[in-house]
C-alpha cells in the first residue's frame, strides 16, 4: 500500500510543477509586449537580458544589472574621505592576507618538498636494504647448495663404500 501511495504523491506534485509552468496565449503575449519586469530594486528581471555590443560600457552594465550585479565603483571624486580611508583600510587588509596565503603556500610547498624528499631517501634506503638482503639470501642459498652437493657426495661414496666417506662430519 505504501509505494502505491508515495507513487500517487509523486505523480501528483509532477503534474502540478507541469500546470505551474505553463500560461495562457493572452499572459504570454502581453508578456511579450510589455517592457521587462523591473524588481522592486529598479533591476530587471533575470529572464530577461540585454542585447548588445559587450565592449560597450552601457550595455555591459545593462547586462550586469539584468544578472543582479550591483557593484560599481564610484569615482574617487564623488565620495568622502571617510568612504577612501575604509576602502584603503579594506584592500590593505585583503592585500594582508593574500600575503599572508602567498606566504603559507610558500612554507606548504618548502613543507612537502621537505617530505617529499624525505620519503624518496627511506625508497632509497628501503631498496638498499632489499638488495642487501637478496644478497644475502643469495649467497646462503649458494653455500647450502655447495654443503648440500657435498653431503650427497659424501653419502655416494658412503654407498659405494668408502668407510672415511661415513664418519660424521661437524662443520
Amino acid at each position: 500500500m505504501k509505494p502505491f501511495i508515495v507513487l500517487t504523491i509523486a505523480a501528483t506534485l509532477a503534474v502540478a510543477g507541469a500546470a505551474q509552468g505553463q500560461t495562457s496565449p493572452g499572459a504570454e503575449a502581453a508578456t511579450s509586449e510589455a517592457s521587462p519586469y523591473v524588481a522592486p530594486d529598479g533591476y530587471r528581471d533575470q529572464r530577461v537580458l540585454p542585447q548588445g555590443n559587450p565592449a560597450d560600457p552601457a550595455a555591459r552594465e545593462a547586462l550586469l544589472r539584468a544578472r543582479g550585479e550591483a557593484y560599481h565603483r564610484a569615482p574617487d571624486s564623488q565620495q568622502t574621505e571617510a568612504e577612501l580611508a575604509v576602502t584603503r583600510a579594506l584592500n590593505a587588509e585583503i592585500a594582508a592576507q593574500n600575503d599572508l596565503a602567498e606566504r603559507q603556500e610558500a612554507a606548504d610547498r618548502l613543507a612537502h618538498d621537505a617530505a617529499l624528499a624525505r620519503y624518496q631517501i627511506e625508497v632509497q634506503q628501503t631498496e638498499e636494504r632489499a638488495r642487501a638482503a637478496a644478497e644475502a639470501t643469495r649467497a646462503a642459498q649458494d653455500q647450502y647448495d655447495r654443503d648440500y652437493a657435498a653431503w650427497e657426495e659424501r653419502v655416494a661414496a658412503c654407498r659405494a663404500g668408502v668407510r672415511a666417506a661415513c664418519a660424521a662430519r661437524r662443520p
